[in-house]
């Protein structure tokens, strides 16, 4: 049997392992995986981010969704379209809480969890701000807005805390407003080599219904968020993007070109999709 044969039986044979991280804005994609609405050809991993992008590379992961900007790090790795986590203007989960006006701000406090928000933040202060910013990585998510001597980088589900007066600015209204296009978060990626077809179709299956039962995950999800059921609904509605549109690729496409630009990633990755 030619080994190419071999190859695809054996994958058959292995169940895949798919990682998400589980902020709020994953629950149209997850919530029926996680209740068992649908059934997978995979094994699911949860982890923050930018844990998910390490154990893809390191294949732990045979595929997942990533931040957008370990794309460009990670090589070999195929995007699979109609996914994505992207925003058209305010996202209201990719803040800067910050003591001053952002064009005085020399020093941010990010959080770990999300390296594409950080690399967002680099290159509006580079690209459109002229500004080098020094960055202090925290794991303290709940003490670290306070500590923090300029600003803060906060991201995901502790978004939705009160800022205390700072000012308060939404990284992808930022980017909306310098550039005219989306801004893409996350996506899916399929490992070198690996054959996803049925783990890729299931899920589909699992975005098609997370959106049909959006009401049901709102009831689910909101209170874990801090927020209510409306907001909820309005979130996952109006803020944030799965398909991975035309104007998504576009938004992914200069994201890459000006994190190599400002030296964020060292090379420009091209994009390149699942199946090739």
């Amino acid at each position: 049997m030619p080994a190419a044969d071999l190859a695809r039986q054996y994958q058959a044979a292995v169940r895949l392992k798919f990682g998400c991280h589980n902020f709020l804005n994953s629950q149209p994609i997850v919530y029926p995986i996680k209740e068992g609405l649908i059934d997978t050809p995979f094994e699911t991993i949860f982890a923050p981010p930018g844990e998910l992008a390490d154990m893809l590379k390191s294949g732990a992961l045979d595929l997942a969704f990533i931040p957008s900007v370990e794309y460009a790090r990670i090589h070999g790795l195929r995007i699979v379209p109609g996914f994505s986590i992207a925003a058209l203007g305010p996202v209201k989960t990719v803040l800067l809480f910050s003591k001053r006006g952002i064009e005085e701000v020399d020093t941010v406090a990010v959080d770990h969890r999300s390296r594409t928000s950080v690399s967002l933040l680099r290159v509006l202060m580079a690209e459109f701000y002229k500004k080098e910013v020094e960055f202090a990585i925290t794991r303290d998510a709940h003490n670290f807005i306070d500590a923090a001597e300029d600003a803060t980088l906060v991201i995901g589900d502790e978004s939705f805390r009160d800022a205390h007066g700072r000012h308060v600015y939404d990284l992808s209204e930022l980017w909306h407003r310098f550039t005219g296009l989306p801004f893409v978060f996350a996506i899916l990626c399929v490992a070198p080599g690996c054959e996803a077809h049925a783990a890729v179709d299931a899920l589909r299956r699992a975005k098609d219904m997370g959106m049909t039962i959006l009401d049901e995950i709102c009831r689910a999800s909101a209170a874990r968020a801090g927020i209510t059921v409306d907001e909820c609904r309005d979130y996952l509605t109006n803020r944030i993007r799965y398909d991975l549109t035309d104007g998504d690729v576009k938004g992914l496409r200069l994201f890459l070109e000006l994190a190599h630009k400002h030296q964020v990633v060292h090379s420009f990755a091209p994009v390149a999709f699942y199946p090739a």
